[in-house]
Protein backbone atom coordinates (compact mmCIF):
# COMPACT_ATOMS: atom_id res chain seq x y z
CA UNK A 1 0.00 0.00 0.00
CA UNK A 2 1.90 2.98 -1.41
CA UNK A 3 2.04 6.42 1.13
CA UNK A 4 -0.06 9.36 -0.27
CA UNK A 5 2.48 11.04 -2.83
CA UNK A 6 3.76 14.78 -2.40
CA UNK A 7 1.89 17.80 -3.28
CA UNK A 8 4.23 18.06 -6.40
CA UNK A 9 2.89 14.95 -7.93
CA UNK A 10 -0.74 16.03 -8.41
CA UNK A 11 -2.02 16.17 -11.46
CA UNK A 12 -1.19 18.67 -14.03
CA UNK A 13 -4.78 19.60 -14.47
CA UNK A 14 -5.42 20.45 -10.24
CA UNK A 15 -2.07 22.09 -10.49
CA UNK A 16 -3.01 24.12 -13.38
CA UNK A 17 -6.58 24.77 -11.87
CA UNK A 18 -8.12 28.47 -11.35
CA UNK A 19 -9.00 27.28 -7.80
CA UNK A 20 -5.74 24.83 -7.14
CA UNK A 21 -4.85 26.58 -4.09
CA UNK A 22 -7.82 25.47 -2.65
CA UNK A 23 -8.09 21.60 -3.93
CA UNK A 24 -4.19 21.69 -2.50
CA UNK A 25 -5.34 22.71 0.71
CA UNK A 26 -7.89 19.90 0.62
CA UNK A 27 -4.80 17.39 -0.26
CA UNK A 28 -2.58 18.37 2.23
CA UNK A 29 -5.38 18.00 4.61
CA UNK A 30 -5.14 14.25 3.44
CA UNK A 31 -1.40 14.45 3.76
CA UNK A 32 -1.66 15.19 7.27
CA UNK A 33 -4.57 12.55 8.48
CA UNK A 34 -2.26 9.83 6.87
CA UNK A 35 1.14 11.72 9.12
CA UNK A 36 -1.88 11.38 12.44
CA UNK A 37 -2.66 7.88 11.62
CA UNK A 38 1.04 6.51 11.17
CA UNK A 39 2.39 8.90 14.41
CA UNK A 40 0.06 9.65 16.99
CA UNK A 41 -2.91 8.12 16.76
CA UNK A 42 -2.04 5.40 18.52
CA UNK A 43 -3.08 3.08 16.19
CA UNK A 44 -1.90 -0.60 15.84
CA UNK A 45 -2.14 -3.53 13.55
CA UNK A 46 -5.48 -3.61 11.15
CA UNK A 47 -6.93 -0.59 13.35
CA UNK A 48 -3.62 0.76 11.65
CA UNK A 49 -4.26 -0.61 8.02
CA UNK A 50 -8.25 0.21 8.64
CA UNK A 51 -7.77 3.37 9.03
CA UNK A 52 -4.85 4.40 6.39
CA UNK A 53 -6.74 2.96 3.79
CA UNK A 54 -9.61 4.69 4.67
CA UNK A 55 -7.33 8.01 4.39
CA UNK A 56 -5.41 6.76 1.15
CA UNK A 57 -8.88 6.41 -0.81
CA UNK A 58 -9.30 9.88 0.12
CA UNK A 59 -6.10 11.02 -1.34
CA UNK A 60 -5.56 8.92 -4.01
CA UNK A 61 -9.37 10.63 -5.36
CA UNK A 62 -7.27 13.35 -6.30
CA UNK A 63 -4.99 12.23 -8.25
CA UNK A 64 -7.36 9.89 -10.11
CA UNK A 65 -10.35 12.27 -10.17
CA UNK A 66 -13.38 10.90 -12.60
CA UNK A 67 -14.05 14.19 -13.68
CA UNK A 68 -13.01 17.86 -13.38
CA UNK A 69 -16.23 18.79 -11.01
CA UNK A 70 -14.21 18.51 -8.13
CA UNK A 71 -15.37 21.36 -5.85
CA UNK A 72 -17.91 19.22 -3.95
CA UNK A 73 -15.40 16.68 -2.62
CA UNK A 74 -12.96 19.51 -2.38
CA UNK A 75 -15.12 21.26 0.47
CA UNK A 76 -16.44 17.90 1.89
CA UNK A 77 -12.93 17.51 3.31
CA UNK A 78 -11.95 21.26 3.78
CA UNK A 79 -14.64 21.64 6.00
CA UNK A 80 -13.83 18.69 8.27
CA UNK A 81 -10.39 19.67 7.95
CA UNK A 82 -8.42 18.35 11.52
CA UNK A 83 -11.61 16.11 12.48
CA UNK A 84 -10.11 13.21 11.92
CA UNK A 85 -12.42 11.02 12.79
CA UNK A 86 -15.41 12.15 10.30
CA UNK A 87 -12.56 12.24 7.57
CA UNK A 88 -11.93 8.48 8.34
CA UNK A 89 -16.12 8.17 8.25
CA UNK A 90 -15.65 10.00 4.84
CA UNK A 91 -13.34 7.60 3.41
CA UNK A 92 -14.88 4.68 4.82
CA UNK A 93 -18.05 5.49 2.69
CA UNK A 94 -16.01 5.18 -0.27
CA UNK A 95 -14.82 2.13 0.71
CA UNK A 96 -17.94 0.91 0.83
CA UNK A 97 -18.86 2.05 -2.70
CA UNK A 98 -15.50 -0.24 -3.94
CA UNK A 99 -16.76 -3.31 -2.00
CA UNK A 100 -19.70 -2.92 -3.69
CA UNK A 101 -17.68 -2.61 -6.64
CA UNK A 102 -16.09 -5.93 -5.92
CA UNK A 103 -19.11 -8.04 -4.98
CA UNK A 104 -21.05 -7.24 -8.47
CA UNK A 105 -20.24 -10.06 -10.30
CA UNK A 106 -23.60 -12.05 -10.37
CA UNK A 107 -22.12 -15.22 -12.64
CA UNK A 108 -23.17 -16.26 -15.82
CA UNK A 109 -26.08 -14.39 -17.96
CA UNK A 110 -28.58 -16.63 -18.89
CA UNK A 111 -28.18 -17.23 -22.68
CA UNK A 112 -30.51 -16.39 -25.25
CA UNK A 113 -32.64 -19.65 -26.18
CA UNK A 114 -31.36 -21.73 -28.88
CA UNK A 115 -33.73 -22.51 -31.84
CA UNK A 116 -32.39 -25.27 -34.50
CA UNK A 117 -32.19 -23.68 -37.79
CA UNK A 118 -29.62 -21.65 -38.87
CA UNK A 119 -30.18 -18.03 -39.51
CA UNK A 120 -27.88 -15.51 -41.39
CA UNK A 121 -27.24 -12.29 -39.28
CA UNK A 122 -29.81 -10.12 -40.06
CA UNK A 123 -31.96 -13.17 -39.36
CA UNK A 124 -30.35 -13.70 -35.98
CA UNK A 125 -30.83 -9.55 -35.22
CA UNK A 126 -34.36 -9.96 -35.95
CA UNK A 127 -35.07 -12.79 -33.83
CA UNK A 128 -33.70 -11.38 -30.44
CA UNK A 129 -35.65 -8.51 -31.80
CA UNK A 130 -38.54 -10.34 -31.96
CA UNK A 131 -37.61 -11.71 -28.12
CA UNK A 132 -37.51 -8.39 -26.94
CA UNK A 133 -40.92 -7.34 -27.38
CA UNK A 134 -42.79 -6.01 -24.66
CA UNK A 135 -40.31 -7.48 -22.95
CA UNK A 136 -39.28 -5.68 -19.44
CA UNK A 137 -36.36 -4.46 -18.92
CA UNK A 138 -33.64 -6.71 -17.35
CA UNK A 139 -30.84 -8.43 -17.13
CA UNK A 140 -31.48 -10.81 -19.90
CA UNK A 141 -32.77 -8.20 -21.93
CA UNK A 142 -30.08 -5.76 -21.38
CA UNK A 143 -27.54 -9.19 -22.19
CA UNK A 144 -29.97 -9.34 -25.79
CA UNK A 145 -29.64 -5.76 -27.07
CA UNK A 146 -25.65 -5.82 -25.74
CA UNK A 147 -25.46 -8.45 -28.13
CA UNK A 148 -27.30 -7.08 -30.95
CA UNK A 149 -25.23 -3.41 -30.87
CA UNK A 150 -21.39 -5.66 -30.25
CA UNK A 151 -21.34 -7.89 -32.97
CA UNK A 152 -22.57 -10.65 -30.63
CA UNK A 153 -19.29 -10.67 -29.63
CA UNK A 154 -17.10 -9.37 -26.46
CA UNK A 155 -16.19 -5.86 -26.92
CA UNK A 156 -12.70 -6.57 -25.77
CA UNK A 157 -11.10 -10.20 -27.07
CA UNK A 158 -13.50 -10.18 -30.33
CA UNK A 159 -15.05 -13.63 -29.06
CA UNK A 160 -18.14 -14.70 -30.68
CA UNK A 161 -20.98 -15.90 -28.33
CA UNK A 162 -20.58 -19.94 -28.53
CA UNK A 163 -24.63 -20.54 -29.00
CA UNK A 164 -25.18 -17.80 -31.28
CA UNK A 165 -22.53 -19.19 -33.72
CA UNK A 166 -24.40 -22.47 -33.63
CA UNK A 167 -27.47 -20.06 -34.36
CA UNK A 168 -25.32 -18.60 -37.40
CA UNK A 169 -24.53 -20.15 -40.31
CA UNK A 170 -22.69 -16.67 -40.61
CA UNK A 171 -21.00 -16.65 -37.75
CA UNK A 172 -19.99 -20.20 -38.12
CA UNK A 173 -18.15 -19.28 -41.31
CA UNK A 174 -16.23 -16.18 -39.39
CA UNK A 175 -15.55 -18.63 -36.62
CA UNK A 176 -14.51 -21.42 -38.89
CA UNK A 177 -11.97 -18.76 -40.52
CA UNK A 178 -10.50 -18.15 -37.27
CA UNK A 179 -12.34 -16.05 -35.11
CA UNK A 180 -12.91 -17.10 -31.96
CA UNK A 181 -15.79 -18.33 -29.93
CA UNK A 182 -16.62 -19.11 -26.57
CA UNK A 183 -19.25 -18.08 -23.72
CA UNK A 184 -20.22 -14.57 -23.56
CA UNK A 185 -21.97 -12.48 -20.42
CA UNK A 186 -23.47 -9.35 -19.58
CA UNK A 187 -21.22 -6.82 -17.86
CA UNK A 188 -22.59 -3.97 -16.27
CA UNK A 189 -20.42 -0.60 -15.84
CA UNK A 190 -22.30 0.07 -12.18
CA UNK A 191 -23.31 -3.04 -10.66
CA UNK A 192 -26.50 -4.69 -10.63
CA UNK A 193 -26.65 -4.65 -6.88
CA UNK A 194 -26.21 -0.54 -6.40
CA UNK A 195 -29.93 -0.68 -6.36
CA UNK A 196 -30.24 -4.21 -4.49
CA UNK A 197 -31.87 -4.09 -0.92
CA UNK A 198 -32.10 0.29 -1.08
CA UNK A 199 -34.59 1.92 0.42
CA UNK A 200 -34.93 5.56 0.63
CA UNK A 201 -33.14 7.42 3.09
CA UNK A 202 -31.27 4.18 4.27
CA UNK A 203 -27.19 4.37 5.01
CA UNK A 204 -26.70 2.41 1.90
CA UNK A 205 -28.19 4.94 -0.17
CA UNK A 206 -26.45 7.55 1.60
CA UNK A 207 -22.92 6.37 0.93
CA UNK A 208 -23.88 5.75 -2.70
CA UNK A 209 -25.62 9.06 -2.98
CA UNK A 210 -22.37 10.72 -1.42
CA UNK A 211 -19.89 9.24 -3.89
CA UNK A 212 -21.85 10.04 -6.89
CA UNK A 213 -22.30 13.73 -5.75
CA UNK A 214 -18.82 14.10 -4.78
CA UNK A 215 -17.86 12.92 -8.38
CA UNK A 216 -19.97 15.76 -9.14
CA UNK A 217 -22.80 13.42 -11.34
CA UNK A 218 -25.71 13.87 -8.80
CA UNK A 219 -27.95 12.54 -11.89
CA UNK A 220 -26.78 9.22 -11.78
CA UNK A 221 -28.63 7.93 -8.82
CA UNK A 222 -31.62 9.13 -11.11
CA UNK A 223 -30.31 7.45 -14.32
CA UNK A 224 -29.66 3.76 -13.07
CA UNK A 225 -32.35 3.82 -10.21
CA UNK A 226 -34.41 0.15 -10.17
CA UNK A 227 -34.31 -1.62 -13.70
CA UNK A 228 -32.78 1.13 -15.45
CA UNK A 229 -29.37 -0.52 -13.76
CA UNK A 230 -29.77 -2.25 -17.04
CA UNK A 231 -29.63 0.27 -19.59
CA UNK A 232 -27.67 -0.43 -22.50
CA UNK A 233 -25.29 2.45 -22.06
CA UNK A 234 -24.12 0.47 -18.77
CA UNK A 235 -23.57 -3.20 -20.18
CA UNK A 236 -21.11 -4.51 -22.20
CA UNK A 237 -20.62 -8.32 -23.93
CA UNK A 238 -17.94 -9.37 -22.38
CA UNK A 239 -16.16 -13.17 -22.54
CA UNK A 240 -16.34 -14.94 -18.94
CA UNK A 241 -12.88 -14.14 -18.08
CA UNK A 242 -12.69 -10.84 -19.43
CA UNK A 243 -16.08 -9.82 -17.31
CA UNK A 244 -14.92 -11.01 -13.83
CA UNK A 245 -11.49 -9.22 -14.44
CA UNK A 246 -13.71 -6.27 -15.26
CA UNK A 247 -16.00 -6.46 -12.63
CA UNK A 248 -12.90 -7.07 -9.84
CA UNK A 249 -11.53 -4.03 -10.94
CA UNK A 250 -8.52 -5.65 -12.84
CA UNK A 251 -8.88 -4.09 -15.56
CA UNK A 252 -10.62 -0.60 -16.67
CA UNK A 253 -11.09 1.67 -20.02
CA UNK A 254 -9.12 4.99 -20.65
CA UNK A 255 -10.44 7.13 -22.77
CA UNK A 256 -8.35 8.11 -25.74
CA UNK A 257 -8.56 11.27 -27.75
CA UNK A 258 -10.22 9.15 -30.47
CA UNK A 259 -13.88 8.90 -30.54
CA UNK A 260 -15.36 5.66 -28.96
CA UNK A 261 -12.16 4.82 -28.68
CA UNK A 262 -10.14 3.24 -25.18
CA UNK A 263 -7.29 1.96 -23.64
CA UNK A 264 -7.67 -1.10 -22.00
CA UNK A 265 -5.52 -0.72 -19.07
CA UNK A 266 -4.81 -3.52 -16.37
CA UNK A 267 -3.35 -3.60 -12.59
CA UNK A 268 -1.10 -6.56 -13.88
CA UNK A 269 0.07 -6.58 -17.00
CA UNK A 270 -0.69 -10.16 -17.88
CA UNK A 271 -4.29 -9.42 -16.78
CA UNK A 272 -6.34 -8.57 -20.32
CA UNK A 273 -7.01 -12.27 -21.73
CA UNK A 274 -7.02 -13.76 -25.27
CA UNK A 275 -6.42 -10.46 -27.27
CA UNK A 276 -3.22 -8.68 -28.46
CA UNK A 277 -4.63 -5.11 -28.76
CA UNK A 278 -4.39 -2.71 -25.87
CA UNK A 279 -7.20 -0.54 -27.74
CA UNK A 280 -11.23 -1.06 -28.05
CA UNK A 281 -13.24 1.08 -30.56
CA UNK A 282 -16.93 0.61 -29.66
CA UNK A 283 -19.44 0.81 -32.26
CA UNK A 284 -23.02 0.78 -33.13
CA UNK A 285 -25.37 -0.48 -35.77
CA UNK A 286 -27.59 2.75 -34.46
CA UNK A 287 -26.59 5.13 -32.12
CA UNK A 288 -30.29 6.02 -30.95
CA UNK A 289 -31.55 2.72 -30.12
CA UNK A 290 -28.38 1.00 -29.33
CA UNK A 291 -26.41 3.73 -27.45
CA UNK A 292 -22.70 3.28 -26.81
CA UNK A 293 -21.11 2.23 -23.19
CA UNK A 294 -21.51 5.50 -21.35
CA UNK A 295 -17.71 7.57 -21.01
CA UNK A 296 -18.84 9.00 -17.67
CA UNK A 297 -19.84 5.79 -16.23
CA UNK A 298 -16.36 3.69 -17.85
CA UNK A 299 -14.02 7.00 -16.32
CA UNK A 300 -15.87 6.68 -12.59
CA UNK A 301 -14.99 3.11 -12.92
CA UNK A 302 -11.69 3.29 -14.03
CA UNK A 303 -11.05 5.93 -10.70
CA UNK A 304 -12.33 3.29 -8.91
CA UNK A 305 -10.06 0.69 -10.00
CA UNK A 306 -6.79 2.86 -9.68
CA UNK A 307 -8.09 4.14 -6.27
CA UNK A 308 -9.05 0.71 -4.95
CA UNK A 309 -5.61 -0.58 -5.51
CA UNK A 310 -3.05 2.20 -5.13
CA UNK A 311 -5.13 2.72 -1.70
CA UNK A 312 -5.15 -0.80 -0.82
CA UNK A 313 -8.72 -1.44 -0.49
CA UNK A 314 -8.62 -4.03 -2.90
CA UNK A 315 -6.20 -6.05 -1.28
CA UNK A 316 -8.23 -6.13 2.08
CA UNK A 317 -11.41 -6.73 -0.13
CA UNK A 318 -9.99 -9.48 -1.58
CA UNK A 319 -8.76 -11.05 1.61
CA UNK A 320 -11.91 -10.24 3.91
CA UNK A 321 -13.88 -12.04 0.84
CA UNK A 322 -11.72 -15.61 0.32
CA UNK A 323 -12.25 -15.52 3.77
CA UNK A 324 -16.06 -15.42 4.09
CA UNK A 325 -16.10 -17.01 0.68
CA UNK A 326 -16.42 -20.58 1.98
CA UNK A 327 -18.08 -19.90 5.06
CA UNK A 328 -21.80 -19.32 6.10
CA UNK A 329 -21.06 -16.61 9.22
CA UNK A 330 -24.28 -14.16 9.95
CA UNK A 331 -23.77 -11.03 10.92
CA UNK A 332 -24.96 -9.17 14.42
CA UNK A 333 -27.83 -8.55 13.11
CA UNK A 334 -28.85 -12.36 11.01
CA UNK A 335 -27.92 -11.04 7.84
CA UNK A 336 -24.99 -13.10 5.70
CA UNK A 337 -21.71 -11.84 4.81
CA UNK A 338 -22.30 -13.09 1.78
CA UNK A 339 -24.25 -10.24 1.10
CA UNK A 340 -21.86 -6.38 0.13
CA UNK A 341 -23.40 -4.47 3.29
CA UNK A 342 -22.28 -6.79 5.96
CA UNK A 343 -18.70 -6.73 5.12
CA UNK A 344 -17.18 -6.18 7.75
CA UNK A 345 -13.59 -3.94 8.32
CA UNK A 346 -11.94 -6.16 10.23
CA UNK A 347 -9.61 -4.39 13.06
CA UNK A 348 -8.98 -8.08 15.20
CA UNK A 349 -5.55 -8.85 15.62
Amino acid sequence: MPALPPVAELPRWIQQHPRSHEIISAYNVCLELQSWIKYQAGFHGKEKEKALIQCRILGYLFHHFPSREIKSFVKEIVTISGQYEKLLELGEHYYVYFVKIFMSNKGPTPAPSSHPSRRSVDDLVAKIKDELKDAAQNHQTAKKNALIRDGFRCVVTQMYDFKLVKESAALERAVKGGAPAGSTECAHIFPECINSNTSSGSKKEDYATTVLDHFGHRNLRKELNGALIHRLDNVMTMERTTHQLFDSLQIYFTATEVANTYKLDAIRDYCPPYTSSRYVTFSTPDPEKYPLPNPTYLAIHAACAKVAHLSGAAEHIEEVLSRFEDTSVLAEDGGSYSDVNYIPFECEE
